[in-house]
Formats: C-alpha cells, sequence, structure tokens
C-alpha cells in the first residue's frame, strides 16, 4: 500500500517540513537579531543612510515583520504535527511578509537604500513563503496533515 493512500506521510514530507522549520527559524533569528541590536551595533555595519532607513521603520512593519517569521515558525511545528492548521498559519505569516514588502518597497526608498540585496533577500523569502503555503496544501490534500 503507498503512502498517498494510507495517508502516511514520505520521508520527503519530513524533510520538507524540517527545512521549512530551519527556513523560518532563520526568518526569525533576523527578526531577533535586528530589534534586538544596539544602534552602535546597526551603525557598524549599515551605512548612515542605510541607518537612518531602519530608524525611521514604522511600528507597523516591524510588527508584520514580527508576525511574518513567529507564524512561519509555529506553521512549520504545527506542520511537523501533522496539522492541518499548517496551511492557515503559513497564509497568515505571508500576508504579513507581503505588508512588510508594501513599506520596502512601494511605501519608501529602501530598494534604493539598500540596493539589489533587498530584492535578493525579500524575493527568496517571498518564493520561500509560496512554497510553505502550497506544500501544506499538498499535504491537506493527499491526506498527510488533518
Amino acid at each position: 500500500m503507498s503512502d498517498e493512500i494510507n495517508g502516511r506521510p514520505p520521508v520527503s514530507f519530513w524533510i520538507v517540513a524540517g527545512v521549512a522549520l530551519a527556513w523560518n527559524l532563520i526568518g526569525l533569528f533576523m527578526y531577533y537579531s535586528g530589534v534586538g541590536a544596539t544602534p552602535e551595533q546597526l551603525q557598524a555595519v549599515y551605512s548612515p543612510e542605510q541607518y537612518a532607513a531602519i530608524e525611521a521603520t514604522p511600528l507597523w512593519v516591524t510588527s508584520a515583520f514580527a508576525i511574518a517569521t513567529t507564524f512561519g515558525v509555529i506553521a512549520s511545528i504545527v506542520l511537523l504535527l501533522r496539522k492541518a492548521l499548517a496551511f492557515l498559519l503559513f497564509v497568515v505569516s505571508f500576508v504579513a511578509l507581503l505588508i512588510q514588502d508594501l513599506y520596502l518597497f512601494l511605501l519608501s526608498d529602501s530598494l534604493a537604500i539598500f540596493g539589489s540585496s533587498l530584492l535578493v533577500i525579500q524575493g527568496s523569502v517571498f518564493v520561500g513563503g509560496v512554497i510553505w503555503i502550497w506544500y501544506a496544501n499538498l499535504a491537506r490534500n493527499r491526506g498527510w496533515i488533518g
């Protein structure tokens, strides 16, 4: 009997769910590294223009970043626990990412200030978010999570 018929997830499910958790933990680490850094630490890494942009970032954008990363980690854990709620949690995480990106790419000069690296990083996170939503939906449809 195949894994798809009996609802047991294949080994690849555990690998993908583990990668999702690692990916989202990295995001959470990046969030805490940013909000936990002292002004001196930030000034040592960023140009004066970049530091000013970071300091001017509205609280709602920082909150969206916190929500995106926290819900991504929780969604990954829930996926590993084989619960269908993972899909909804990944969607919430992705919506928060879109809110953050709205500011970064449309409401501020972040792209001009931080350059193409911002586009690469945020683009990668966007693609990752789409993949986690798609995979959680696939797992739900195949009965691997419920």
